[in-house]
């Protein structure tokens, strides 16, 4: 059972709800490893250095291997900030709302009207490919203002990340958003 269930109004009709496909998920976000990587070849470059120094490089060798735990903690801590946030990582489309709930330690709820939504899109990485996933991103009418988030200025844009056929998902919050603005001019 969904932990978003918690949130529907009275009224409220869940039209689908899922968790992201767990690999892609996780391994989309990863950009920074090859930064990283580098980071780690050359700090293991300067601890053979330093060794090579004999006596004058040992202390060299401790500030070394600092650096190259940094290199360590930037390729292995994303991977596990990603694997705890997928834990907690769900999405709904109900007839009235989006409901996006993400986050590591602490939860990270949002909630978008049908009628805020401005425009849906899907965006496909390679990782998606080979899993048959995507992102759906909805963009609404909504702004952030400055301070609120750090974007300041900017679309609000809820994203259901790595989501099995994300094309279908996409038709399925359209004809939503559309049956939503049918009865909104209806009541007018």
């Amino acid at each position: 059972m969904s932990q978003l269930n918690r949130h529907l109004r009275a009224d409220e009709k869940v039209l689908w709800s899922g968790k992201p496909t767990m690999i892609p998920f996780i391994f989309s976000s990863l950009v920074i490893i090859p930064f990283a990587l580098i980071w780690l070849f050359f700090s293991i470059f300067i601890i053979l250095s330093a060794f090579s120094m004999g006596p004058l490089g040992s202390s060299f060798v401790i500030f070394s291997l600092l650096f190259m735990l940094v290199g360590i903690g930037m390729i292995f801590s994303p991977i596990l900030f990603e694997l705890l946030r997928y834990r907690n990582t769900e999405y709904m489309i109900t007839d009235q709302r989006i409901i996006t709930q993400t986050g590591v330690i602490g939860l990270d709820t949002r909630f978008v009207d049908l009628s805020k939504i401005q425009e849906v899109y899907v965006t496909i990485g390679w990782m998606d490919k080979i899993y048959g996933t995507g992102s759906i991103i909805a963009v609404t009418a909504g702004f952030v203002p400055v301070g609120t988030s750090g974007l300041g200025g900017h679309l609000i844009r809820p994203a259901f990340k790595a989501v099995y056929q994300p094309y279908e998902v996409q038709k399925m919050l359209q004809d939503a958003i559309k049956k939503a603005t049918i009865r909104r001019e209806d009541k007018a």
